[in-house]
């Protein structure tokens, strides 16, 4: 009976995360490298559902469900109320610290930007007059089609995380990813 349950639990986990990497249009080879997991190991958990736990969580983390696996370890019933609201009241403090930092200087609602030479380098514009109004998402894919650290960790600091994800899927690139990622890190990392 357990083995069929655990067999169960893992085969459906391996179903949401193939949805998961079919949704972000990689193949099994590019999201294992996306997610830091080799990929004999990755198609092994795609086909048969077996992985450590270690692997899976690795996988959680680098698709951004992690916090969502957090929930669902704070609602075991062996915790304390007391344990209970003191872990929410430094959730709270953790999520003030991460939202003041890692609020965009672009606000979402915003459908244009106003190019700055300065900020976003002289190489990439140079046939373009400093003040030159452009729509976002073209803004962000004409940055994306030349990028380095430098122009994505300005992307980042402006149009915020979340905002520019998809942008970074479309555009296939896996050092793109994994240089996304690396960059989402050090800033949750630093506040």
């Amino acid at each position: 009976m357990i083995s069929n349950s655990i067999l169960k639990i893992s085969k459906l986990a391996s179903k949401k995360i193939r949805a998961e990497r079919i949704a972000l249009h990689l193949t099994q080879e590019e999201f294992s490298n996306f997610i830091e997991i080799k990929y004999a190991t990755y198609k092994n958990f795609e086909q048969k559902g077996k992985i450590s736990f270690e692997n899976f969580i690795q996988i959680l983390i680098k698709l951004k469900k992690e916090e969502l696996f957090l929930e669902f370890l704070d609602g075991f019933e062996f915790n304390e109320q007391k344990e209970r609201s003191s872990s929410n009241k430094n959730a709270n403090n953790e999520n003030t610290i991460k939202s003041s930092y890692l609020n965009p200087i672009i606000k979402i609602e915003q459908k244009q930007i106003i190019l700055d030479k300065e900020l976003f380098g002289e190489e990439l514009f140079y046939s373009v007059e400093n003040g030159h109004i452009y729509e976002i998402p073209n803004f962000i894919n004409i940055i994306l089609s030349a990028w380095d650290k430098k122009r994505l960790m300005l992307l980042i600091k402006y149009f915020g995380i979340e905002r520019i994800k998809p942008y970074i899927v479309k555009q296939k690139d896996i050092n793109l990813l994994k240089s996304f990622n690396q960059h989402v890190k050090y800033l949750i990392r630093k506040q």
